[in-house]
């Protein structure tokens, strides 16, 4: 089990002061003497979540033995943990929809008493998509880019070209409602979460991927396909994440139920048919077999998946370039039916049988490794695990997989076009992730302590493979494959969470102080990628252009 640098500098702390009653630590509190030794991967860690549980895996020591060991989450009543014989542990707890502070308590039978707490936040304050892009702040919703569906949430419909009020730069949206949690962006709509669960939608409808039937759309661009009002998606409540595809979206609710709506010609719907639905649908895991409750959804072109709290991957839909990792492409030529309108089982780890299985041996769970995290392109996927490894399958043409892109296409050391079975990429051994992300042809990873510069080491590194395009001084915009991970943003540090659209992207820059603890304000945005109809927020970005340095973003009541 690989320990996170924090809870090392716990563990080596609480060495240092068997014989002391207390230490000054925000994070860690030690009462009534010799605390016991309480040590977690680093799974367990502040900062955003795409995932509605946190897998926490780690071991609990005193010599005196251990009493128990609890968690409290949002100050609930305490919960406990299972600890074997040596005081290992593994479990997952379940988050709540908006901020959640963890509390993991570890009781000696002398009653002395470790304390570990996190601050995790489950969604996404920040969106990008086709080209318009989003940000919260205090529960309001600003957006900027393409709005030619009204996918910005200004309830009308603008291109470039209007002498007023396209929104090139950020715009407070007033038709938004102001409690807002989440915000989750795909091609030309826009999903949110309200902190009651409730899930609102707008811009572009022609497939009814905005779950609000069929009656009451607006006239966009001539066709009856469009909603310029935000407003709630009836028949769901309690929604902790919403997840939007190209054509067709996914909701997860706080029981584990997964609602879809929108485009369904491969059966991306998991509903066992493929008729459209422009109203929410319950996706049927009756005939997947050992299924857990389900703690994340991700939705890509034509294809949708599911983690579960037991580390399975579920998938449906398409699987023309092998979305559904069964070791082929769903294509004519291998006289494939290209419909699988119900979720099955996608072994992506070698040990996914023993997860299935695993019930009770915590030392065995520890050791298993197990997906904890899922991101998707328009037909790849990436699968972060316990083991901070990244597995990936689907097309990978641009190498947004790995490995066939400039320098290893047409060579020996090729992947394939397409990556049939989920494979592990080699790059990220002893690399700290804390999250993937996928959109287009194009994936990226959050790492932590890396090495940069005449630096120590840095946390909040963003790292980009597959396609990466670059505009010329005379204004052509070229595009390399990237075959692996590479940085090719040194100038972004403290990156706590990032959104990827189709060709641009958005991140948020961790607020600290001057001597590297956090900070309660307003962190940093920036944006990169294709400039178009102003999706970067920045009024000196030319049109059509692809910047690669990363420019500030100012909302309104920041200029």
């Amino acid at each position: 089990m690989r320990l996170s640098h924090l809870t090392q500098a716990v563990a080596l702390i609480t060495a240092a002061l068997l014989l002391t009653a207390c230490v000054d630590d925000s994070d860690t509190t030690i009462i009534d003497g010799t605390p016991p030794l309480l040590t977690t991967d680093s799974n367990f860690t502040d900062g955003y979540s795409a995932v509605a549980a946190v897998f926490v895996s780690g071991q609990v020591q005193d010599s005196s033995g251990i009493k128990s060991l609890t968690y409290t989450l949002n100050e609930t009543p305490a919960q406990a943990l299972s600890v074997d014989p040596e005081g290992y542990f593994s479990d997952r707890i379940l988050l709540a929809r908006g901020s959640n502070t963890i509390t993991l308590e570890a009781t000696d039978n002398a009653g002395n008493i470790m304390r570990s707490t996190k601050t995790i936040y489950l969604g996404d304050t920040i969106a990008a998509s086709g080209s318009h892009t989003g940000a919260l702040r205090d529960g309001e919703l600003y957006g900027w880019g393409r709005n030619n569906y009204g996918q910005t949430g200004l309830g009308l419909t603008t291109n470039l070209s209007d002498a007023m009020g396209h929104p090139d730069t950020p715009m407070l949206m007033n038709s938004a409602p102001d409690n807002l949690l989440s915000i989750s962006f795909n091609q030309n709509h826009s999903l949110a979460i309200a902190n009651n669960g409730q899930v609102y939608s707008w811009g572009e409808d022609k497939y009814g991927q905005l779950g609000r039937g069929d009656t009451g759309r607006n006239n966009c661009s001539n066709v009856a396909d469009c909603r310029l009002d935000i407003s709630t998606i009836a028949g769901i409540e309690n929604a902790v994440m919403v997840a939007p595809g190209y054509k067709h979206n996914l909701v997860l609710t706080e029981n584990g139920s997964v609602w879809a709506f929108g485009a369904n010609e491969q059966g991306q719907l998991g509903n066992d048919t493929t008729a459209n639905s422009s109203v929410p649908v319950k996706v049927d895991f009756s005939a997947a077999e050992g299924a857990g409750h389900i703690v994340q959804v991700v939705a890509s072109a034509n294809s949708s998946y599911a983690l579960d709290d037991k580390g399975q991957v579920w998938g449906w839909g398409s699987d023309a370039y092998a979305n559904l990792g069964k070791g082929k492409a769903c294509t004519t030529a291998n006289n494939c039916v290209n419909i699988n309108p119900a979720p099955i089982l996608i072994n992506v780890t070698d040990e996914d049988q023993v997860n299935a299985t695993q019930t009770t041996d915590s030392t065995l769970a520890i050791d298993v490794e197990k997906v904890t995290q899922l991101a998707a392109g328009r037909d790849h996927v990436l699968a972060l695990t316990n083991k901070e490894s990244v597995y990936g399958w689907g097309l990978n043409v641009s190498s947004q997989l790995g490995y066939y892109g400039e320098l290893f296409k047409n060579t020996e050391g090729a992947w394939a076009r397409i990556v049939t079975t989920p494979t592990k990429l080699p790059w990220f051994t002893d690399k700290d992730v804390r999250r993937v992300y996928a959109n287009g042809n194009a994936s990226y990873a959050l790492l932590d302590n890396v090495a940069v510069g005449t630096d120590a080491t840095t946390d909040g590194i963003l790292y980009t493979w597959g396609a990466f395009g670059e505009t010329n001084s005379e204004g052509t915009t070229e595009y390399d494959n990237l075959d692996e991970p590479t940085n090719k943003l040194p100038n972004l540090k403290n990156i706590d969470n990032m959104a990827m659209g189709a060709m641009h992207l958005i991140a948020h820059e961790k607020p600290l102080n001057q001597d590297g603890s956090t900070n309660t304000g307003y962190g940093q945005l920036f944006t990169w990628g294709w400039s178009f109809e102003g999706s970067l927020g920045n009024e000196s970005t030319v049109h059509v252009w692809m910047y690669n340095t990363p420019m500030p973003v100012m909302l309104p009541n920041q200029l």
